[in-house]
C-alpha cells in the first residue's frame, strides 16, 4: 500500500519516522501524534510529509491506517515485521529494506519520534541526501533501561548531529538543554506540545449509553476509566490498589483499562488478588478511542513518569473530569483543582482520594472538566502546533 516515493518533492519533504502504524496496539500515543502531524502538513502544503513505519506489527491496524492514509493521499513506507525476540535483528532488517525503498530519492527533513527512529535518521540521512534532521522526545525518560545508550546517544551525539530537537513538555526540554553537550554547543530544545485533531470528539446525547454498551458496563454503574499500554510506566498496579479502596465507598464503581501489552496477565492476576477482578475490565486494544471516553465518570491518569500524554489531551477533550499524578507532563496538562487534580505518583491513597473527590462531588468536577477542555482547544490544537513545525522547519533549512 506503499505510494510511489518518485511523487515526493525533495525541496520540501519530511520523512517522519514513527515506529508503525499499529496506533491501537501495542503502539499508541505518539503514533497518533506522529500520523496527526503527517495529516495536518500534507493539508497545509507548505511541506510534504511521507509517514514511515519502522516496522510491521503484524496486526489489523497497521492496514487498516495505511488503507486510510493512502485513501487521503498520504505516502508511507514500511520496514520489516516486528520480532518480539529480536528487536535488534528487525531493526536491521527494516533498515534494509527502507534503505531499497528511498534507494535514489532525495528527502529535505527527516523528523523522527522515537529512540530507534532517532538511530534510523542518523543512518538514513546520507541515503536520501537529508538536508536537516529533527528529533521529537516525547517522554522524559529515554532508554530507561539502557543507560549507556542514552549517555552516548542522548547526552552525547544528538547534540552534535541533530540540527534541531523538541521537547513535547517543559519538563522534557529543559532536560535536553541541560545536556553538557548541549550547553556547549549551545544548542537550545525548543518546546511543542503535542496536540489533537479535535474534530475527532464531538458529542451526541447517546454517546454515554453506546459507549457503556460496548465496554459491557451497567448504565447506572460508576465507571472509571483508563486508556493506555498495559507498562510498568503507567502505574496500573498502584491504580488497581486505589481502585480498591475506592469501590468502599463506591460499591456499584467499575474500572476499565482500555489497551494492551506486556503486563496485561499480571494485572489480571493481580487484580483477583486484591478482589476487584469482577469489577475490573480489561478491554485489550480497541479502535475509534475516541467513542468510549464518554462512558467514563472519570479519567484516570496513574503514570510514574511522562512526557505528554495525549490521553489526558483526549479525555479533557471528550470532557471527562480528569484526576492524573504529578509527573512531568501530566502537571503541565492538569492545574490542580482547576482543570483536574493531581495525586503523588506511585501513591494509591492519594489517587484513590482524588478519585472519590471528583465522584462525590459532580457539580464541581464538570466545572473542572468545562475548565479544562476550552483550555486544551486552546492549547493544543493539531492546527496551531503543525504551524510551529512548518516555522521549525524553515528555520532547519535557512542556509542549507
Amino acid at each position: 500500500m506503499d505510494i510511489d516515493t518518485t511523487q515526493i518533492d525533495e525541496r520540501n519533504s519530511v520523512l517522519q519516522i514513527i515506529a508503525g502504524f499499529a496506533v491501537e496496539s501495542p503502539l499508541g500515543g505518539i503514533e497518533r501524534f506522529g500520523i496527526e502531524l503527517a495529516r495536518q502538513l500534507y493539508q497545509r502544503k507548505r511541506f510534504q510529509p511521507v509517514l514511515l513505519g519502522l516496522w510491521d506489527w503484524g496486526t489489523r491496524y497497521d492496514s487498516e491506517w495505511q488503507r486510510r492514509l493512502l485513501d487521503e493521499g498520504m505516502p508511507t513506507l514500511i520496514g520489516a515485521p516486528w520480532r518480539d525476540r529480536s528487536p535488534y535483528l528487525a531493526f536491521v532488517h527494516s533498515l534494509r529494506r527502507l534503505a531499497d525503498e528511498l534507494d535514489g530519492r532525495r528527502i529535505g527533513i527527516i523528523h523522527s519520534h522515537s529512540q530507534f527512529g532517532d538511530v534510523a535518521a542518523l543512518l538514513l540521512r546520507h541515503k536520501v541526501q537529508a538536508r536537516a534532521l529533527v528529533r521529537t522526545v516525547h517522554n522524559e525518560r529515554e532508554w530507561p533501561k539502557r543507560p549507556f545508550r542514552r549517555l552516548f546517544l542522548t547526552n552525547g551525539l544528538f547534540p552534535f548531529v541533530f540540527d534541531a530537537e523538541v521537547g513535547v513538555a517543559q519538563q522534557v526540554t529543559d532536560n535536553l538543554n541541560r545536556r553538557p553537550m548541549a550547553r556547549l554547543r549551545k544548542k537550545k530544545a525548543e518546546c511543542i506540545y503535542n496536540a489533537l485533531d479535535f474534530r475527532r470528539f464531538s458529542r451526541s446525547p447517546g454517546d454515554k449509553t453506546t459507549a457503556r454498551r460496548r465496554l459491557q458496563t451497567p448504565s447506572d454503574a460508576v465507571v472509571i476509566g483508563t486508556v493506555g499500554r498495559l507498562t510498568a510506566q503507567k502505574g496500573y498496579d498502584v491504580l488497581l490498589q486505589a481502585f480498591s479502596s475506592v469501590q468502599k465507598d463506591y460499591p456499584n464503581a467499575y474500572l476499565v483499562l482500555v489497551g494492551a501489552g506486556e503486563l496485561q496477565t499480571s494485572l489480571h492476576i493481580y487484580a483477583q488478588h486484591l478482589g476487584i477482578d469482577r469489577r475490573t475490565v480489561f478491554t485489550g486494544a480497541m479502535s475509534q478511542i475516541e467513542a468510549v471516553y464518554p462512558a467514563f465518570d472519570v479519567f484516570v491518569s496513574s503514570s510514574l513518569w511522562e512526557g505528554l500524554p495525549t490521553v489526558i489531551l483526549e479525555a479533557m477533550a471528550a470532557g471527562i473530569p480528569v484526576v492524573a499524578t504529578a509527573v512531568s507532563g501530566s502537571s503541565e496538562l492538569v492545574q490542580h483543582g482547576v482543570t483536574g487534580y493531581l495525586a503523588q505518583p506511585g501513591d494509591p491513597t492519594s489517587l484513590a482520594h482524588y478519585i472519590v473527590e471528583t465522584l462525590r462531588y459532580p457539580e464541581k468536577a464538570a466545572k473542572l472538566a468545562s475548565c479544562a477542555l476550552a483550555g486544551v482547544r486552546e492549547r493544543f490544537s493539531i492546527q496551531n502546533v503543525a504551524q510551529q513545525y512548518e516555522a521549525l522547519y524553515a528555520r532547519v533549512l535557512q542556509g542549507k
